[in-house]
């Protein structure tokens, strides 16, 4: 090789070299300093105080509340490769801190933030927090808070950044799953009741069901979330969400779908829809992926629902080892069984739950 030859081919090699250390550097940029914090605001930091930057992946964890699985919440903080952990809430202190860091362990930060006004949740300081994590736990609490303080608001796009552009691992429990799905159950008042819902589609504590919070969730379109299922009866509110959801035109019957969550058991969702069912040892706790057969018979006010011709669902049983599983993107899955529950006159004809 003539020595202009061997220049052209040494610089060219300098070149690439220092192009691959400009990517690396701009991949690996560190986290913007949120600066300075909203004074009131309730922040709690265990770990590293500052900002790491990883190889984070993708990944989506909706549990059913109570006691958090700590397969689950293992299966999270793997997705971080040692980053940053962030909790938001509306009430509480800083509970998951020692269990996520110490316990659970893969992270580099825990960050709890108690975004209780609507001032806080539209803070850039919030904003920064949110974005900067590679996951994000959304814990128990009530939803109707979360939607009424967060919706529209810095939190919210936040959320959307972490989903839709960072590609970060995004889970919640308990009320926190109940804003995670395509359709919200976000009450105005109280709970509704599976007795009051199916005599009753439209009773007073029916209202509301949004789908204008934290959408774009992959594999949820047309899913609304329930959570405590088995514990407290859930099934009959659940078929009348659905049933809701088609008679008042928010979805039609194909795409109409829900998931629940019995208290123990997580669904870990990869972002091409395959999941993992994890649950408590010794428990028998399920998760419950429903779908729409058809349009209702009867779902007027005043009225019990009919539905004769109702939901299919995959039943299936968390494990520690999260043997089972489910592909949100085909509706397939292992380890479960199929069932078909109707509503006659509004009572239930096949009462798949398994209250512990």
């Amino acid at each position: 090789m003539n020595k202009l030859k061997k220049t052209n081919v040494v610089s060219l090699c300098f070149i690439v070299l220092l192009a691959g250390v400009l990517f690396t550097t701009a991949v690996m940029a560190a986290e913007p300093v949120p600066g300075k914090k909203p004074s009131g605001l309730k922040v709690y930091v265990t770990g590293n105080a500052a900002w790491v930057t990883t190889s984070h992946e993708e990944g989506y964890v909706f549990m059913g509340g109570g006691a958090e699985c700590d397969e689950a919440m293992a299966w999270m903080t793997a997705k971080t490769h040692n980053g940053d952990f962030v909790v938001i809430r509306v009430t509480g202190t800083d509970g998951y801190n020692d269990y996520v860091y110490s316990t659970i362990g893969g992270v580099d930060s825990v960050h709890t933030l108690v975004i209780n006004k609507r001032s806080f949740a539209d803070t850039t300081y919030v904003e920064t927090i949110i974005k900067n994590a590679e996951a994000l736990f959304i814990a128990g609490g009530d939803q109707t808070e979360y939607y009424n303080l967060w919706n529209g608001t810095k939190v919210e796009s936040a959320i959307h950044y972490l989903v839709n552009t960072k590609k970060a691992a995004v889970g919640g429990t308990s009320a926190g799953m109940a804003i995670l799905g395509d359709i919200d159950y976000i009450p105005a008042s109280y709970g509704v009741l599976s007795s009051e819902a199916l005599a009753n589609p439209y009773h007073q504590y029916m209202n509301y069901l949004k789908d204008d919070f934290i959408l774009g969730i992959p594999n949820t379109f047309g899913i609304i979330p329930d959570t405590h299922f088995s514990e407290r009866d859930r099934l009959g509110r659940t078929i009348t969400f659905m049933a809701r959801m088609i008679k008042d035109g928010m979805r039609p019957v194909s795409q109409t779908k829900a998931i629940a969550c019995d208290e123990g058991a997580a669904v870990c969702m990869n972002p091409n829809g395959q999941a993992k069912i994890f649950g408590w040892d010794g428990y028998n706790d399920y998760v419950f992926f429903i779908s729409a057969d058809t349009t209702p018979d009867r779902c007027l006010s005043g009225q019990s629902l009919h539905w004769t011709n109702a939901v299919t669902v995959y039943k299936v049983r968390g494990y520690p080892s999260g043997a089972n599983t489910f592909n949100l993107s085909t509706w397939t899955g292992t380890g479960g069984t199929w069932e078909n529950v109707n509503v006659n006159n509004g009572i239930i004809d096949n009462d798949i739950q398994e209250p512990d």
